[in-house]
């Protein structure tokens, strides 16, 4: 049986908002956000297809992970427990994976970014040792399609960093597509330069190597993003036929064979995004050709006891829409290495249980 959805408690409590306030202490993490596999220039001003311009970025490599040790094979940080065998046949269930995650870009999500990051290594670590796969594909979705910065639209403070790198000319349309792969993230606290992905597409796939350094570098979204944060939107958006269809900026990235992992970060107290949390889930669902038992949905949200447990009642929506296969955790909590922990098991017996 599939781990069961763990509720969302309803008490008082205070979390966040985009005036930078929040409960909960500040998190451990991995560096300073900003590093990864970045190279020196963009490529283009079209977007030209699956990659949006990846490919023709000419710049050599620049900065690597901030994380030593980010494979989760060295480091003297803790560790997941691990089962003593993998708990799928390596004849039966799921034959890959596709991961996405939807982080809020807004200016109050700099500590839950940095855990994300922090946590990633060893979730995926474990997701190897626990699955009979290794074929990943992992995109990085914001919440925001305008920003903050643009060129002639760049006095907010989020803009300023790194010489007002974000108000330049060197980004491609899928840079400006909410649902898009992102990798160019740029502003306060995000890479600030073009991520060098493994085979150019918007999304890390099998045989990428740096995948902790190329995650990070994707992942560090940072906090120009508009204070409207909607990630039930940015899912919407990536699987739509415009995003997945020929020529579009996340072509390829839903596969039939795997199972589609979603994970959201939000710390929004209000209700921010138009499509509904049955809306959100159809589109997923059909992108999924109709099989939602191909489907996990975890999300980080305000919802809890020492956060703001009276919001994200629509996100509690959407994940209770997927039963045991949907798992929700406190945006709060410093330290997102028990989230996963708990949600490598429900993945597991989700792809257990997939039909061909």
């Amino acid at each position: 049986m599939r781990s069961a959805l763990v509720g969302i408690v309803l008490a008082l409590g205070g979390c966040s908002g985009d005036d930078g306030s929040r409960g909960g202490s500040a998190s451990p993490g991995i560096g300073d956000g900003g590093d990864g596999q970045v190279t020196g220039t963009a490529g283009g001003d079209t977007a030209g297809g699956p990659g949006g311009g990846t490919a023709s970025g000419t710049g050599g490599t620049g900065g690597t992970s901030a994380d030593a040790g980010a494979d989760g094979s060295t480091g003297d940080g803790p560790k997941f427990d691990l089962p003593p065998t993998p708990d799928v046949p390596a004849d039966d269930g799921c034959q890959a994976i596709d991961f996405m995650f939807v982080i809020d870009n807004s200016i109050s999500m700099s500590d839950q970014q940095t855990a994300l990051k922090a946590a990633f290594p060893l979730f995926m670590a474990t997701i190897s040792e626990t699955l009979p796969t290794t074929d990943y594909q992992i995109m990085v979705v914001d919440t925001d399609a305008a920003g903050r910065c643009a060129p002639g639209v760049c006095t907010h403070a989020t803009c300023q960093e790194a010489n007002q790198y974000a108000c330049g000319n060197q980004f491609v349309a899928c840079d400006t597509i909410r649902g898009a792969g992102v990798v160019h993230p740029a502003g306060q606290e995000a890479t600030n330069g073009m991520c060098s992905v493994f085979g150019n597409n918007r999304y890390i796939i099998e045989g990428e190597p740096d995948l902790s350094g190329t995650f990070s570098c994707m992942a560090s979204v940072g906090l120009a993003g508009h204070q409207s944060e909607r990630p039930m939107d940015g899912m919407v958006e990536a699987v739509s036929p415009a995003l997945l269809g020929p020529g579009g900026c996340n072509t390829g990235f839903i596969r039939d064979d795997a199972i589609l992992v979603v994970t959201f970060l939000s710390d929004d107290p209000n209700v921010e995004d138009q499509n509904t949390a049955q809306q959100t889930y159809d589109a997923l669902v059909a992108a999924k050709n109709g099989n939602a038992d191909a489907i996990v949905m975890l999300g980080l949200t305000p919802g809890f006891d020492g956060c703001t447990a009276s919001a994200g009642a629509h996100w509690a929506e959407l994940i209770g829409l997927f039963g045991e296969s949907g798992f929700a955790g406190s945006i709060c909590e410093p330290d997102y290495a028990p989230f996963f922990d708990e949600a490598v098991g429900i993945i597991a017996d989700t792809c257990q249980g997939l039909e061909g």
